[in-house]
């Protein structure tokens, strides 16, 4: 497939990619991979573009993913991928990586522009963090903060990894075997907590997340929006 049809392709997912010749081949199949996982679990394109809107997608020669709710020109918002992230082993993990940075867009979809201007989350995460209680994401990354600890960045990050960890069960496979992710728990007082995995709140809220995406979509309200 070339670059522009690769281009092409993404678009009806509300995806607009910046200067596509200079993805390489293996980078351009990866991240349709993450997006089509995405989008299926959405209801399909349509429901993708309905959850995000339309984001900026760009490359960046070093570093690593990266979220700007608020970008001063259209589509206004845009996202970062480092070019390390898309060449990681195993392979998946890269798309795991595009997949938490489109669940932030989504969650910047639920702000106002207020909201993300100051790079405050949206509604998706507030209501995360009441429905979840003190039940701890699924991975280190977000986790641990309860109460006046849990920072704003935390809960967002915390959302992002749920949408991974729902998406690629084998992200939670695979870090079970980190020393990192199986010793926080104790570092942060969650001795009880066995990580990383999926709780049950978490699960039931992403869920319900994607649920209302798919009926949205399949009752065809071009007036639903999810913007406060």
């Amino acid at each position: 497939m070339t670059a522009d049809r690769w281009a092409q392709e993404l678009r009806p997912y509300g995806l607009l990619v910046v200067a596509p010749e200079t993805w390489e081949e293996d980078e351009r199949a990866l991240i349709l991979r993450a997006v089509q996982r995405m989008a299926q679990a959405l209801g399909g394109a349509e429901g993708m573009q309905r959850a995000l809107g339309n984001v900026r997608l760009e490359k960046r020669k070093e570093g690593g993913g990266g979220l700007y709710a608020f970008w001063p020109r259209p589509p206004w918002m845009r996202i970062l991928i480092g070019a390390p992230i898309l060449h990681q082993q195993p392979e998946w993990l890269g798309e795991v990586a595009v997949v938490h940075e489109l669940a932030h867009a989504w969650d910047a979809r639920t702000a106002n522009i207020a909201a993300r201007v100051l790079g405050r989350p949206g509604r998706i995460v507030r209501e995360l963090v009441r429905f979840v209680g003190e039940e701890p994401g699924p991975t280190w990354y977000g986790s641990g903060f309860s109460g006046l600890r849990r920072t704003l960045r935390a809960a967002g990050e915390q959302w992002a990894e749920t949408v991974a960890a729902y998406l690629y069960p084998e992200y939670i496979a695979h870090l079970s075997s980190c020393p990192a992710e199986q010793e926080w728990p104790q570092r942060v007082g969650l001795a009880e907590h066995p990580r990383p995995g999926l709780g049950i709140r978490h699960r039931i809220y992403v869920e319900g997340r994607f649920g209302e995406i798919r009926l949205l979509t399949t009752n065809g309200d071009p007036s639903a929006s999810l913007t406060e």
